[in-house]
């Protein structure tokens, strides 16, 4: 449980780290997050009664205009759980809840947005054990008709390809995750491919993501396919983004994304030799995060400080 005292600039002021309770209930687990408001305000030297409101961020399928949890599969017992409302009458403050997910991306938005003052339209991807990924549009979040919108992870790129945990076949999910790369690393190897991986195995230790670049920086051709391949498949994603819904600019986060220049190049290069040449079309601008794992408290509390700027 992460929590952060932004201002109105959008400023980290102080921020924290918990761990959410064994007993994640509801009841036991907003209980919680009060007590953590307190505590956080507390190290920020300032009272409680100066917090103008509260945003949240959670891992789940969210009804973001009621503030209710549809579902969680990660905390117990977390079926249509109104948060919103519960922690609300907690704190006394106004409260809004929106998928972890759409806060980050709302958060990249908004820094954006000052170093951009003409940008409306923005998707953050994040590349991590899965890929999320968040839309915004028209300088709001976009949701779609039950509030699924955004599952960029969940793009076919592959028809009839791996299958994924969602039912699906050829998910992005299945070709640029961690667990992805991973997974082809691993497969490889075991084929009798040669690699500088096969080291890293042969010490007992498990491949990881920074491992994969490591040898691709060390020449290692395998590991340089691998990332490449990945690359080229998000560029898809983010070229089909694109021709949907016109996107200006395209944030990538999470820890593959911690790879830094080794992925956004071949992304960027493998974007541009795919892409269409229309005359005067927007091309976005693809980047890597600028607020990390604090994009979720940030966008979260940019969330609430736009709720109260519209009155709500």
């Amino acid at each position: 449980m992460k929590a952060g005292l932004v201002d109105p600039a959008g400023r980290m002021l102080e921020s924290a780290v918990y761990d959410t309770p064994a007993d994640s209930t509801p009841g036991t687990v907003v209980t919680h997050m009060t007590e953590v408001i307190g505590e956080v305000a507390r190290a920020a030297g300032i009272g409680v009664e100066m917090i103008d409101a509260v945003g949240v961020g959670v891992p789940g399928l969210i009804d973001s205009p009621t503030g209710v949890v549809r579902a969680c599969v990660n905390l117990k017992d977390w079926h249509h759980v109104p948060l919103r409302d519960m922690l609300r009458d907690a704190t006394g403050k106004p409260v809004i809840v929106d998928n972890d997910a759409n806060a980050a991306a709302f958060g990249e938005f908004t820094v954006a947005l000052q170093q951009s003052p003409e940008l409306e339209h923005l998707a953050l991807i994040t590349l991590g054990t899965g890929v999320g990924a968040g839309v915004v549009l028209n300088r709001l979040v976009f949701h779609g008709g039950g509030g699924l919108a955004g599952e960029v992870g969940h793009m076919v790129v592959v028809p009839d390809g791996h299958l994924c945990a969602c039912g699906q076949r050829g998910c992005l999910e299945q070709y640029c995750s961690a667990t992805a790369i991973i997974r082809d690393a691993t497969e490889l190897i075991a084929t009798g491919k040669r690699s500088l991986l096969a080291q890293t195995l042969g010490t007992g230790e498990a491949i990881t993501t920074r491992h994969v670049f490591a040898a691709a920086a060390n020449g290692d051709r395998m590991a340089d396919k691998l990332i490449h391949d990945a690359a080229r498949y998000l560029s898809i994603a983010c070229i089909n983004l694109c021709r949907v819904i016109d996107l200006q600019m395209i944030v990538l986060g999470g820890g593959v994304a911690n790879a830094g220049e080794a992925l956004l190049a071949p992304v960027r290069r493998a974007f541009e030799d795919q892409t269409w040449g229309i005359e005067g079309a927007c091309e976005p601008t693809i980047g890597l995060s600028q607020l990390g794992n604090d994009a979720g408290y940030i966008g979260a509390a940019a969330l609430a400080h736009a709720m109260l700027s519209h009155g709500a």
